[in-house]
C-alpha cells in the first residue's frame, strides 16, 4: 500500500469550497487503497463553520497543526461568536480592507505563514515514521507549497505534485503589483522549482504555467463534483425545468465589484419592469454568501433595488446551499470579462452543473474556460451585453420555458471526482516511470 502526504490548509469539516476539491480527492484516493495522511491547520473556531461532515475511509489520518498564539486565537474566536452587530461590522470591515490590500501585496504576507515552520517540523516527523511515496499540496495559501518544498528538499526521493486550484503569483484577481509582484513571482519560482508535477484546473491556466515552467510536467484536472453527494443526479438533470409565475434567480458565491459583478442583470430586470414587460412580483434575485457590503455598494450606485427584487440572505450551510440551487429557477454565474480570467474555473460551477437548474452566466464568453463548459454541457447561456439577456429573460417569462437548457450527461460526467482521481492516479504513476 503506497502512502501519500496531502498538505492542505483547509480540510473537513470546514465549510469552504476549497475543501471539496482536495477532500474528495482524498476520499477517492483512499478507495484506491492508498494510505493517506492529511496535514492541515488547527481548526480554530473562527475558521468555521464546520458542517462538512464527510465520512472518510479508515486509511485516512488527519493531523492538525496548531500555529497561532493563544491570545490571538482567543481574541479572534470571541469576536467570531459575538452577536453584536457593531463587532460583526468591524470584522467585515477588516476583511474588506485585507481583500483590497491583497490587490497590491498579493500573497506575500499571510496569516498562514506562521503555520509553515510547525507544519514543516510535523511533516518531517511524519515522513520519518511513514516513509511517504508522494506529496500532494493544494494551493492556496502559498504556505502549503512551501511546506511541501521544504520536505522535498530534505527527502528528494518523495514525488511531489503541486496542485493549483487558483494560481499564486499569476492570479488574475489577487496578485502583487510592481516590485512586490516581482518578489512574489521569484518566491513562487524558488518554491516550485523542485515539484515533480503541477496540476491546474483548466487548460488555459496550464498554458500559463507552461510558459513560466517550460521544463515541468503540467496537467489539467478541473474542479468537479462528487456523484455520491448528488443522488439520482442523472435522472433529475434530464427533466425539463418548470417555470412558474415567478422567476427566482439565485447566486451563491463571492462578489468582486467591477469583476464578478451582477450590475448587468440588475439593469435588465429594472428595464423589464419599467417597460411593463414583466411585473416586479414576477422576479426575485437572491444572494447567498459573506458579501453583504459589496452587494450593497453595487446596488446603491444606481438604486438597483428600487423595485424590491433583490434580496441579500447571507451565508448558508452546504446542505441548504444545495437545496437552494435545486429549488431556484435560474442560477446566476459571474466571471470577469477579461482575458486574464479566461482560465478560471470555480468549484461552484460544478455544483451548478448537477443542480438540474439552468445557468445564466454574466461576464462569460465561450473563450472563457467556464463558458466553454457551460456551452459544451448545454446547461446554460452566456451573456456579455444586456440586450441579449433582456430578450432571453422576457422570452423565458412569457413562454414558461428555459429554451437553452438541453443538458449533455456524458459531458457533465467527465467532471465526476471519481473519474478525475483516476487521472490523478495516472499522473502519480507516471512520476515513477
Amino acid at each position: 500500500m503506497k502512502k501519500i502526504l496531502v498538505i492542505s490548509a483547509t480540510f473537513f469539516p470546514q465549510n469552504r469550497i476549497s475543501v471539496l476539491r482536495i477532500g474528495q480527492w482524498v476520499k477517492y484516493l483512499a478507495k484506491y487503497d492508498y494510505e493517506i495522511t492529511v496535514l492541515t491547520t488547527k481548526k480554530y473556531p473562527f475558521l468555521g463553520p464546520f458542517d462538512l461532515n464527510e465520512q472518510l475511509p479508515e486509511n485516512v489520518q488527519i493531523v492538525e497543526v496548531d500555529f497561532l498564539p493563544k491570545f490571538l486565537v482567543k481574541k479572534l474566536s470571541s469576536s467570531n461568536v459575538t452577536t453584536s452587530s457593531n463587532e460583526i461590522d468591524k470584522i467585515n470591515h477588516i476583511k474588506l480592507f485585507i481583500r483590497k490590500l491583497r490587490k497590491y501585496i498579493g500573497s506575500l504576507f499571510d496569516m498562514y505563514d506562521l503555520w509553515i515552520r510547525p507544519a514543516t517540523k510535523k511533516a518531517i516527523e511524519l515522513h520519518k515514521a511513514e516513509k511517504y511515496d508522494y506529496i500532494i499540496s493544494s494551493f492556496s495559501p502559498p504556505a502549503v507549497h512551501i511546506v511541501a518544498h521544504r520536505l522535498k528538499n530534505k527527502f528528494p526521493e518523495i514525488q511531489w505534485v503541486a496542485d493549483f486550484r487558483d494560481l499564486w503569483a499569476y492570479n488574475h484577481l489577487i496578485a502583487a503589483k510592481g516590485i512586490l509582484g516581482i518578489l512574489e513571482k521569484n518566491k513562487e519560482k524558488r518554491v516550485i522549482a523542485n515539484a515533480d508535477a503541477i496540476i491546474t484546473v483548466s487548460e488555459y491556466l496550464s498554458d500559463v504555467m507552461k510558459n513560466v515552467y517550460p521544463q515541468k510536467s503540467i496537467y489539467t484536472i478541473e474542479n468537479g463534483f462528487d456523484p455520491e453527494e448528488y443522488a439520482e443526479w442523472k435522472e433529475r438533470i434530464v427533466a425539463y425545468p418548470p417555470i412558474g409565475d415567478k422567476i427566482v434567480i439565485s447566486y451563491l458565491g463571492t462578489i468582486y465589484p467591477g469583476k464578478r459583478d451582477p450590475s448587468i442583470l440588475f439593469d435588465v430586470v429594472n428595464e423589464l419592469i419599467k417597460e411593463n414587460i414583466i411585473q416586479q412580483e414576477q422576479i426575485e434575485i437572491n444572494f447567498y454568501g459573506n458579501n453583504k457590503k459589496e452587494i450593497n455598494e453595487i446596488i446603491k450606485k444606481k438604486n438597483y433595488n428600487k423595485y424590491g427584487t433583490i434580496h441579500i440572505n447571507g451565508f448558508v450551510d452546504r446542505k441548504k446551499s444545495l437545496n437552494i440551487q435545486r429549488e431556484s429557477d435560474l442560477l446566476l454565474f459571474l466571471e470577469w470579462n477579461d482575458p486574464s480570467a479566461n482560465g478560471v474555473l470555480t468549484g461552484k460551477l460544478f455544483e451548478y452543473l448537477v443542480s438540474a437548474t439552468p445557468i445564466v452566466a454574466v461576464g462569460v464568453t465561450d473563450k472563457n474556460a467556464a463558458g466553454e463548459i457551460i456551452k459544451t454541457t448545454q446547461v446554460g447561456e452566456l451573456y456579455i451585453h444586456k440586450e441579449k439577456l433582456k430578450k432571453d429573460l422576457s422570452r423565458i417569462m412569457h413562454s414558461k420555458k428555459v429554451f437553452f437548457y438541453n443538458t449533455d450527461i456524458k459531458e457533465i460526467e467527465k467532471f465526476s471526482r471519481e473519474k478525475q482521481v483516476k487521472k490523478l492516479v495516472k499522473i502519480m504513476d507516471n512520476l515513477e516511470n
